[in-house]
């Protein structure tokens, strides 16, 4: 286990070190909670300080004493003359003791304490980085369950960080819900490993945690399509599926589950008096109309293009299938499924972002069978091969990340023509 614990440590400097010279220092706190990230976070300060759910405090705080040309985004949407805001409030809850923590700091400080000062934007970066933490930890224990060799996992977890968008998001976009995401999605997925092996489930914990995926992104329900295959089996699963529904706990699972989604409604209710609101208006699916293409192969924002470890990735699915062909050829299925519900979104590029940023959330669909390929090569000129091409993926993802965040691949505007006109252009960095 040392060389994980080590691994982890290393991640954890890097990522804290950069985080503190890039987004605590100076002024640079501005630009920590922005974009979406703002929407979700509003639901905070709205609750906390202002106790106004149409948050009027919009105007004098976000257009008024911090607005900033760079970073000014308006969440709210009307709706039958009532103001509400258009992203759910999911993510809010696992940045709620960070934000708590810093409102509690700046009562007691010289920093306003109105959720927008220093205190604030530093804590959700803060909460970043622990979810980060607490999703490496939850992707060891996975790992570990599908016996990969210990050096393996402790290679896999700062390929997975820093070789896709992962360092990016928890980073730079901290407020975004794809880094709580990842680790509510992972752990419900070591829950269903645990089961598979056991034969027990916690429905209470479980039906919290399927109820809080859903509130912070809905379309992440579809992790409940990957049950099946995180058992050995069909009949396994099958088998645990019958037994499931014999236990009066289901019950009690499905209503908490119910009972944490309907939190969004009653924000709804109290923002307009009205349940039941689609907040998005004319932005939808388009099933009959999927980018599958695109947002796996596109210059604008294609996984495969921007962060191509997740490509070598999804290789291991060949090794993994000589242990396990289900639970193989099943993580290929889900993830087409996934690639065809989140191609199907209207804007399947999710406007700005560096990759294709809602594959983020389910990092474990990469991380299991990149751990079954590095575990499977026993030749060391092989071995070493392939830690050396992932090596340099990640050194081309870095130099990548650099050049979005310095808007020379731009945040939405990106084809092919740009980007190879900039494609490793170190003298364009010098600019």
């Amino acid at each position: 286990m040392r060389a994980i614990y080590a691994s982890i440590a290393l991640i954890m400097t890097l990522v804290v070190w950069s985080a503190a010279n890039i987004m605590w220092s100076g002024d640079h706190h501005v630009g920590i909670i922005k974009a979406d990230g703002k929407g979700y976070y509003a639901h905070l300060p709205a609750v906390f300080i202002y106790d106004d759910l149409n948050f009027g405090f919009y105007d004098s705080l976000e257009a008024g004493k911090y607005f900033n040309p760079n970073f000014i985004y308006d969440y709210r949407k009307q709706y039958n003359g009532k103001t509400l805001n258009k992203y759910y409030c999911g993510t809010a809850i696992p940045m709620m003791p960070f934000f708590l923590g810093a409102h509690v700091y700046a009562k007691n400080s010289d920093y306003p304490a109105d959720g927008y000062s220093k205190p604030y934007n530093v804590s959700i970066s803060i909460a970043a980085i622990v979810f980060l933490l607490l999703s490496l930890l939850i992707l060891v224990k996975i790992l570990e369950f599908f016996g990969i060799q210990k050096g393996v996992i402790a290679l896999v977890l700062p390929v997975l960080v820093f070789g896709t968008n992962w360092y990016y998001y928890v980073v730079s976009e901290p407020a975004v819900s794809h880094v709580y995401s990842v680790f509510f999605i992972s752990w419900f997925v070591w829950l269903v490993l645990k089961w598979s092996k056991t034969g027990k489930l916690s429905m209470i914990l479980t039906g919290l945690l399927v109820g809080l995926i859903v509130l912070i992104r809905p379309a992440n329900g579809i992790i409940l399509a990957c049950i099946p295959f995180l058992f050995p089996n069909l009949r396994s699963f099958w088998k645990a599926f019958v037994e499931l529904f014999k236990k009066p706990s289901l019950i009690t699972g499905v209503l908490l589950a119910l009972a944490v989604v309907a939190l969004q409604l009653v924000v709804y209710k109290i923002q307009t008096d009205h349940y039941l609101i689609y907040s998005y208006e004319e932005e939808g699916f388009n099933f009959a109309s999927p980018e599958i293409f695109n947002i796996l192969f596109s210059y604008k924002k294609g996984l495969f293009i921007y962060t191509p470890i997740t490509l070598i990735a999804l290789l291991g699915i060949w090794p993994w299938a000589r242990v396990n062909v289900w639970q193989a050829l099943g993580s290929l299925v889900f993830f087409g499924l996934l690639t065809y519900i989140l191609s199907s979104w209207w804007n399947w590029y999710y406007g700005g972002s560096f990759s294709s940023r809602v594959y983020l959330d389910y990092m474990f669909v990469f991380a299991i069978p990149l751990a079954f390929l590095l575990n499977a090569i026993k030749v060391k000129w092989l071995k070493r091969t392939t830690i050396s091409v992932l090596l340099v993926l990640v050194l081309f993802c870095q130099f990548q990340t650099y050049q979005y965040r310095r808007m020379i691949i731009h945040w939405d505007s990106m084809d092919k023509d740009t980007y190879w006109e900039v494609f490793l252009d170190v003298k364009g960095l010098m600019k």
